[in-house]
C-alpha cells in the first residue's frame, strides 16, 4: 500500500496577492473538486505535468508553463491519486481589482484583461514571473516586489491578453524622476512601495518604472539597492556590525545586505572590513 504524499507549504500575503509555494512528495493524493473563486490564478510547475478540467474539458498544462485561470472560472485541478515522483509548483492568487489597476496604468483601458489560453509557454514571462517570487520568498523591499509584479504583469497584458492592447506611449517626466531619485537618496532606508513613489511623482506605476529606468539606466529598485550598499559600506568603515549595517540602511536583515553587498561591490560585508 503506498504512503500518502507529505505535503509542504509556505504562503506570504501581499495586497491583493496570496503567493503559494507547494512541494509534494511521492505517494497518494486526493484531488480537489470543482470549485471558483474571485481571485486570477497563476501557477507554475517545475518538474510535474499539471491539469485543469475546465470548459467541459481536459486540459494537460506541460511543466515549465504558466497556468491562467480567470476571475470566477471554475475548475478543478489533476484527478490523479498517486504521484510517482516528488512535485514543486508556485500557485498565485490576485484580487481583480490588482488586475484591473495594472491594465489601466500599462494600456490606458480599466478593464477586466482576458486571456484565452489556458497555459503560456513564453519564457521571457516565466522568468518574470519566477522573479517576483523570489523577491517574495526572499524577504525583498516592497519597492523590489512592486517593481517586479509590474515587470511580469506588463508583458502579460501586452503580449496574450485579447483586446490588442497596447502600452500607453511613453513621455518624458523629467521633474517626476527627479522627485523620485531625490526622494530615495534622502530616505534610502525607508521600505517604501512603488505606489508611494507613483504618488510624489503624479504618474502611474508603470510609466514612472520605465521613465526612471530610461533617465537613469537603472530600475527603481535597483537604484535604491546601491544607495543602500554604498552607505552600508560606510557604517561598516566606522565599525558598526554587518547586522547594525543592514538593519540602519534598511535591508531585512544580514545575508539579504550580504547578497547585495556581494553581488554590487564583488566582495562580502565581511571581506570588505578585514
Amino acid at each position: 500500500m503506498s504512503l500518502a504524499s507529505k505535503i509542504t507549504v509556505k504562503a506570504w500575503e501581499l495586497p491583493g496577492i496570496v503567493l503559494e509555494y507547494y512541494a509534494y512528495s511521492a505517494g497518494t493524493v486526493t484531488p480537489l473538486p470543482s470549485h471558483a473563486h474571485p481571485e486570477y490564478q497563476f501557477g507554475l510547475s517545475f518538474n510535474c505535468q499539471g491539469e485543469y478540467t475546465c470548459q467541459g474539458a481536459v486540459h494537460p498544462i506541460p511543466i515549465g508553463t504558466l497556468s491562467l485561470i480567470h476571475s470566477g472560472e471554475s475548475h478543478a485541478p489533476s484527478q490523479r491519486t498517486y504521484l510517482p515522483a516528488p512535485a514543486t509548483f508556485w500557485m498565485m492568487q490576485v484580487e481583480p481589482s490588482v488586475m484591473d489597476k495594472a491594465t489601466a496604468e500599462i494600456a490606458g483601458k480599466p478593464t477586466m484583461p482576458f486571456i484565452s489560453e489556458l497555459f503560456l509557454a513564453d519564457r521571457d514571462l516565466v522568468k518574470r514571473f519566477q522573479a517576483f517570487c523570489s523577491t517574495v520568498a526572499f524577504d525583498a523591499s516592497r519597492l523590489e516586489q512592486d517593481a517586479a509584479l509590474i515587470y511580469f504583469l506588463a508583458p502579460l497584458m501586452t503580449r496574450h491578453a485579447e483586446g490588442h492592447l497596447s502600452p500607453v506611449k511613453a513621455q518624458a517626466h523629467h521633474p517626476a524622476v527627479a522627485r523620485v531619485r531625490d526622494f530615495l537618496q534622502t530616505y534610502y532606508s525607508k521600505n517604501t512601495s512603488l505606489t508611494e513613489l507613483a504618488t510624489l511623482s503624479g504618474i502611474s506605476r508603470f510609466h514612472l518604472s520605465r521613465a526612471f529606468r530610461k533617465e537613469t539606466g537603472l530600475s527603481l529598485s535597483a537604484y535604491q539597492q546601491q544607495l543602500r550598499v554604498n552607505q552600508a559600506k560606510k557604517l561598516l568603515v566606522r565599525g558598526l556590525s554587518i547586522s547594525e549595517a543592514a538593519a540602519a540602511v534598511g535591508f531585512y536583515d544580514q545575508s539579504h545586505l550580504g547578497r547585495h553587498f556581494k553581488r554590487l561591490t564583488g566582495v562580502t560585508p565581511g571581506e570588505y572590513t578585514n
